[in-house]
């Protein structure tokens, strides 16, 4: 089981493929991150623009 680069908290393969960025790279889990920092630009990745 992988486990994360910031806290050493256990992380499924499915965890780092929705969080994670194209290269598999994840700066945090649910652990050690806030919910709008797994999905915001806090996590690395650009947040998604909305469109309405």
């Amino acid at each position: 089981m992988r486990t994360c680069h910031n806290c050493d908290a256990p992380i499924s393969a499915n965890f780092v493929r929705v969080f994670g960025d194209n290269d598999g790279t994840l700066e945090g889990c649910i652990h050690c991150l806030s919910s709008s920092e797994l999905t915001g630009t806090d996590a690395g990745r650009d947040a998604p623009s909305l469109q309405y």
